[in-house]
């Protein structure tokens, strides 16, 4: 059984993101030992390129933006995304976010379930 983790958010790893995208702060996931759920914080760099297309077979995902706003397609459909917005993208939506601001955009990004059981799907 995986311990109990406290965590102070300045003090969580970060990685940069795929396409020079910004930037990710790892939460919770595989490398603490939690296998069904994964939480970490996105921070996309003003005018960043944008995420690929894409969807995942078995894993559901949830956005809540932190600051900032967003343009988030889903299914072919856009929406503008901002502060206190809750989304949630049940398994197989196809979608993609992108920051095409001129400020910064955090966002915060639950999947489950995760480890094993998450991939990543390509659909552009």
């Amino acid at each position: 059984m995986p311990a109990l983790k406290i965590f102070h958010l300045g003090e969580c790893p970060t990685v940069p993101m795929k396409g020079g995208r910004g930037e990710q702060v790892r939460l919770i996931n595989t490398e603490i030992g939690a296998e069904k759920l994964d939480l970490h914080l996105n921070r996309l760099d003003p005018r960043e390129p944008g995420g690929n297309y894409h969807h995942h077979s078995r894993a559901d995902n949830v956005y809540i933006v932190k600051k900032g706003e967003g343009v988030l397609v889903v299914e072919g459909t856009t929406y503008v995304i901002r502060e206190d917005d809750v989304i949630y993208i049940p398994a197989g939506h196809r979608h993609a976010l992108t920051n095409k601001s001129d400020q910064p955009f955090e966002i915060w990004e639950i999947y489950a379930p995760a480890g094993a059981a998450f991939d990543f799907v390509q659909d552009d």
